[in-house]
């Protein structure tokens, strides 16, 4: 990884922040960015307290051209949140507040 820039120089780096949704009660909510080697993604993960279930929605356009396909990077967005948090549930912990992972 590039110091300067905080971008990976192969893979993806998934940066997500636990965000404060007023009226979503039951459900936690990861904003951030999938950092590529020549752009930066925007993605949300929502995830259902109840039934762990995780659903990740991002910005398709702003995927450079023969970059990732988006529905990988949706579904290990989405991963990487179900484990993070299924981790802290297992060990009676709260939710992280912060995500951050590196995938090749």
């Amino acid at each position: 990884m590039t110091q300067s820039a905080g971008r990976p120089s192969s893979g993806a780096r998934y940066v997500l922040e636990q965000t404060e949704v007023e009226g979503s009660p039951g459900e936690f909510v990861y904003r951030g960015l999938v950092r590529l080697p020549d752009a930066d993604v925007p993605v949300e993960v929502r995830l259902a307290e109840a039934t762990g279930a995780a659903t990740a929605t991002l910005d398709a356009a702003a995927v450079p051209p023969g970059g990732p396909r988006p529905e990988e990077l949706s579904r290990t967005a989405a991963a990487l949140v179900r484990s993070a948090t299924r981790s802290a549930d297992a060990h009676a912990r709260r939710p992280p507040r912060k995500i951050v992972r590196w995938r090749g």
